[in-house]
């Protein structure tokens, strides 16, 4: 994971001044967001597991349940997803590209950020107890207490 962050964020810095047009920067952005993405999931599931708590669903929807922390989650965990779809999409795109098929380019990006969207909203519904019902156990929630 360190690895694919620090390699990551070195191709967003040294492109910095020669990125051109919106699916260059989309990929730079989206990389970048997945590196702090990565970060902070990676350093969360650690303490979790330091703690003994199981990182399991629970873990990951506890947050949901506990005002005001959704407001950090709902757009973390959208934004994680919609940026892994993009970042995938803008590999799509540059190799359809090459292949001398830009209509097939712009389709693929479009394609791959749609799904990103509708995935992330059903994680996010999913994860906040929308689609089914979700029952926290109260060691997941007491992480959140201040």
């Amino acid at each position: 994971v360190a690895v694919q962050v620090l390699s990551g964020l070195a191709q967003v810095v040294r492109g910095w001044r020669g990125r051109r047009g919106f699916v260059a920067w989309l990929q730079a952005g989206s990389g970048a967001y997945l590196a702090l993405f990565l970060l902070i999931h990676v350093s969360a599931v650690l303490s979790g597991r330091a703690s003994g708590l199981d990182t399991n669903f629970h873990f990951a929807a506890a947050g949901m349940f506990v005002a005001p922390f959704q407001w950090f989650f709902i757009p973390y965990y959208s934004l994680a997803v919609a940026a892994l779809f993009s970042h995938l999409g803008c590999a799509f795109y540059w190799g359809a590209l090459d292949a001398g098929a830009p209509a097939l380019a712009r389709r693929r990006l479009a394609g791959m950020i749609a799904a990103g969207v509708v995935l992330a909203a059903v994680i996010v519904s999913l994860l906040a107890g929308r689609i089914v019902p979700v029952h926290i156990p109260a060691p997941y929630l007491a992480k959140f207490a201040r």
